[in-house]
């Protein structure tokens, strides 16, 4: 079982997913409380802005404080419960595909490659970690698109490369 996910073909910046280290990202959730793509990008990113201006006034008026180092027990206890997923469209975005790149590939260990369009791709969920473990039988990680983990279908799994090509 190969523990990276090489990204390789027609982009930009070849780059190597290490799905073990995903557990500090903030981008990470949990899947079990995951209920689907409801907001649109520009609603997360209004959300996001009105956050970040909301903290700004609260700290002209009061003053910065520093962040907590330190998190709650069950806040920790619940890192190493979950089944926790991240999207790949940033990944894909850092790899810059070329402009005519249109398709991606998952090369699969001991299976058949699967080809998808990297619209499709895009879109996808990438679970690295079930009851809180990094996913080793048939990992590292198990491609989800959105309803097929809402209908929890079977995932896509035993990736090792995801080549970027343009399709004939």
């Amino acid at each position: 079982m190969a523990e990276v996910i090489v990204f390789k073909g027609a982009i930009s910046f070849p780059i190597t997913l290490d799905p073990t280290v995903w557990v500090f990202d903030d981008r990470k959730f949990d899947l079990r409380e995951y209920i689907g793509e409801n907001e649109s990008v520009d609603q997360k990113q209004a959300k996001y802005l009105q956050g970040t201006g909301s903290q700004w006034d609260k700290e002209l008026r009061e003053g910065a404080q520093p962040p907590s180092e330190r998190k709650s027990l069950a806040e920790e206890r619940k890192v190493l419960e979950g089944d926790y997923g991240i999207r790949l469209e940033p990944f894909i975005n850092n790899a810059q595909p070329l402009p005519e790149a249109t398709h991606v590939r998952l090369h699969r260990e001991d299976q058949e490659p699967v080809e998808l369009p990297l619209s499709e791709a895009k879109r996808a969920i990438l679970q690295f970690a079930k009851d809180g473990k990094p996913i080793r039988e048939k990992g590292p990680v198990y491609f989800y698109l959105p309803e097929t983990l809402l209908a929890k279908e079977a995932p896509i799994d035993s990736i090792t490369v995801m080549e970027f090509f343009q399709s004939k």
